[in-house]
């Protein structure tokens, strides 16, 4: 078994005019094999790209960053329900339900997209 902290921070002086957002949590998180290391994959607009199979059993802790500039990339499970809508530069990091599977597609043009998982101990 392995441990990984994750940490989250939110600032903002300038979300809203009435209130200062100020948000930090952290959590450590057991894991154990299967297992992604940080890993790239050049995503297509062609097809849905399976990253996590559904067959894998275990909550998995999901990591991804799309590195492209320009385009989107859409993040959703094997049954296509969409997870997450990843702009250029953005980064997203949460637990995928066990048997969920998770597959990737480009919108507009092939995107390089940084990902790694870790099954939850």
């Amino acid at each position: 078994m392995a441990t990984i902290t994750a940490k989250l921070t939110l600032d903002s002086t300038t979300v809203s005019t009435s209130e200062t957002l100020g948000l930090s949590v952290s959590d450590s998180l057991t894991t154990t094999n299967p297992s992604i290391g940080i890993s790239q994959a050049i995503i297509t607009t062609a097809d849905n790209q399976e990253l996590v199979d559904e067959a894998a059993s275990g909550v998995k802790y999901f990591y991804a960053k799309n590195t492209d500039s320009t385009n989107f990339v859409i993040l959703q499970t094997t049954a296509s329900v969409q997870y997450a809508r990843l702009s250029p530069g953005e980064f997203c990091f949460f637990p995928i339900n066990d048997g969920a599977g998770l597959e990737a597609r480009a919108d507009t043009a092939s995107c390089v997209l940084e990902y790694a998982y870790w099954t939850k101990g």
